[in-house]
């Protein structure tokens, strides 16, 4: 920054001061010797070449304000010939390296721009698409006036079990609270007091409570029941005549399948359900 705000007249010292300042204050922004030539000039100093003797080739330059003329070594060692050429190079490259910075800066922005509009593109994608699966996708069902979450409904499918409370009573006394799980048409919703899970003794065989459930309600349960044999546990086909009945029918095939069929899912070796371990055949 030039530091002197009026003329500094013909006091030679404060002259040099002068051109000391101002070739610091416009040196940044220049790249040849003209440059400086120029900005030098609209502060009244005069930049003079001098020249190898014969020929136009520069070898050092002078500064004059006022008639008062200093060698640019004499102003200060960084304002040689030489070295102001370093400087001007410098300045070239650094001048390069903010336009790279930028271009690329520039190259940043577009492509941020070009993503955030496929971003907008994507939301508005996936908005509608919300919307047509919202108006084609039917909701998970209730159960006892509650609306199931993904996640329940599909362990139900799964042949899970869920805990649901607060459900509401078919004949509008109140509310209760159980374990639910569906049939294997995945058509009716039935409830327990326990988890359907658990075995329980019913008729000959242990089996799941689940299956009791399914046997009561009048439904064909392929029962899990308890084993003494290479798996422990074995699955027979129970149902009732009659809900009424006091047993069950038991097959170890699926008594909806053909005859031929019926054959092929009989078992292979002898079977012993785990309540009449011990007792005589």
């Amino acid at each position: 920054m030039i530091i002197y705000s009026e003329s500094p007249q013909n006091n030679p010292d404060k002259i040099k001061y002068y051109i000391h300042d101002a070739i610091k204050a416009v040196l940044p922004d220049c790249k040849t010797l003209a440059d400086l030539r120029f900005a030098l000039k609209e502060l009244g100093i005069e930049l003079e070449y001098k020249f190898k003797r014969g020929t136009n080739q520069i070898e050092g330059v002078s500064l004059r304000y006022n008639d008062i003329a200093f060698k640019g070594s004499q102003i200060d060692r960084k304002f040689s010939y030489r070295n102001l050429k370093k400087q001007f190079d410098k300045n070239i490259l650094e001048e390069r390296k903010r336009g790279q910075k930028e271009y690329l800066q520039q190259q940043a922005e577009q492509k941020a721009k070009q993503q955030a509009q496929e971003l907008k593109v994507d939301e508005a994608k996936a908005s509608q698409k919300a919307k047509e699966e919202a108006v084609v996708k039917p909701k998970n069902p209730a159960i006892g006036g509650i609306q199931l979450n993904a996640e329940q409904w599909q362990t139900l499918k799964e042949g899970g079990f869920i805990y649901l409370e607060n459900m509401n009573k078919k004949d509008g006394s109140g509310k209760f609270s159980a374990y639910v799980f569906l049939n294997d048409e995945k058509s009716k919703a039935l409830f327990c007091d326990k988890n359907p899970e658990e075995f329980i003794e019913y008729g000959k065989y242990e089996m799941r409570i689940r299956d009791k459930i399914l046997i009561e309600k009048g439904y064909v349960a392929k029962a899990k029941v308890k084993w003494y044999g290479m798996d422990n546990f074995a699955y027979p086909y129970l149902w009732k005549e009659n809900k009424a009945d006091a047993g069950y029918k038991e097959s170890w095939s699926d008594p909806g399948l053909p005859g031929t069929q019926k054959e092929e899912q009989k078992p292979r070796q002898p079977i012993i359900p785990k309540k009449n371990r011990g007792q005589k055949r």
